[in-house]
């Protein structure tokens, strides 16, 4: 076998490796240390206080890592509704302890939950729990928000803003739909772009910068019940907003963001920050990738299951197994699975209960 084919093979399987043991971490939730989280091809460097990802560095199979520089700050989030008191309200957990970090024994993503400490959010009489999902390939990360109205009457959201600072200013590489009848790419991140992005109704686009690795972000369907679009681009920095939306007393409304990159294409391309170093190869690579944002389906909607998202759809409840009847013929098994299904879509708020905070910042 010639000497490339070899290395790619050893990387591959070293790749392989290191997702494996990624799975294998364990289940039970812990309070987090405030450190960088290692799980399988990035070290994640974590921010509490405003509960972002800042960065992660690639990890190569032999264990040595590479700055990206990919984000200086991604899914920033602020909520506002007149109606609640609340301006441009950030999600944080503080101190570092308030975040649990824990492996979905199911799937292998790491997760990443803080039910927020704002004061504000208390005293609009709502619970906001976010929640980063590192997917166990590494490659995508979703922040979720789970707002929940505790009041009486309904609360109407004028809008959720989820803003991301990747780590250099560049181009936009490529979007949803992308035609040069609208804008040929590359392009200017500008007022402008933004303006044919909204335009055209896309929803995703990728950035690129000549020294750091190329990332993709995607913010909603146009046919949701609340569209989002992109409130700002202005180099390096993107803000999505979603619309309003109403949350009905005593339920739950969510909201997504998601960032995809391709640590596995970086690696097989021996990616350092630096000039020349595979970015162009990991750009053109991730924008096909970015298609499967084109249907809200599949792991996107892992761990949503039976919640409306308001800027991406509905997700449909996991079935129930089918109960089997006792030899006796008397079946005790639905009231069982019932309650088992009632655990599972009440995980949020019982971690609520347990968290809450009502701390000032």
């Amino acid at each position: 076998m010639p000497h490339a084919l070899l290395r790619k093979a050893a990387v591959a399987t070293g790749i392989a490796a290191v997702l494996a043991c990624a799975t294998a971490l364990p289940a039970a939730a812990d309070p987090w240390d405030g450190s960088d989280i290692d799980f399988g091809l990035g070290e994640w460097d974590v921010d509490a206080n405003s509960f972002t990802i800042d960065d992660v560095y690639l990890v190569f199979p032999d264990t040595s890592t590479e700055y990206t520089d990919i984000w200086d700050g991604m899914g920033y989030q602020s909520i506002t509704s007149a109606g609640a008191s609340l301006a441009d309200e950030e999600v944080y957990c503080d101190p570092d302890s308030n975040v649990d970090v824990t492996v979905d024994s199911a799937t292998g993503d790491l997760l990443i939950t803080c039910a927020a400490d704002n004061a504000a959010f208390v005293t609009a009489g709502l619970t906001v729990v976010s929640q980063y999902r590192v997917y166990a390939a590494s490659d995508l990360i979703r922040v979720a928000t789970w707002i929940t109205n505790d009041n009486a009457t309904d609360v109407d959201i004028d809008n959720v803003e989820f803003y991301t600072d990747f780590g250099s200013s560049g181009d936009l590489w490529n979007y949803q739909g992308q035609s040069d009848a609208v804008l040929p790419v590359p392009a200017s991140e500008d007022s402008t772009s933004r303006d044919a992005l909204n335009g055209a109704g896309a929803q995703w686009a990728v950035h690129f910068n000549e020294y750091d690795a190329p990332g993709g972000i995607a913010w909603g369907s146009g046919a949701a019940a609340a569209p989002a679009t992109l409130s700002e681009l202005s180099g390096d920095e993107y803000v999505a907003q979603v619309s309003s939306f109403t949350i009905p007393a005593g339920e739950t409304r969510a909201v997504a963001y998601f960032a995809l990159w391709n640590p596995a294409t970086l690696i097989t391309l021996d990616y350092t920050n630096d000039t020349d170093s595979g970015q162009v190869e990991a750009a053109n690579d991730l924008v096909p990738a970015m298609a499967e944002f084109d249907s809200f389906s599949g792991r996107l909607t892992a761990g949503l299951e039976g919640v409306s998202v308001v800027n991406w759809g509905p997700v449909t409840p996991v079935e129930p197994a089918k109960p089997q009847l006792a030899a006796t013929g008397a079946d005790a098994t639905p009231a069982i699975s019932a309650g088992l299904a009632l655990l599972v879509l009440g995980g949020i708020a019982t971690l609520v209960a347990v968290r809450r905070r009502s701390a000032t910042r």
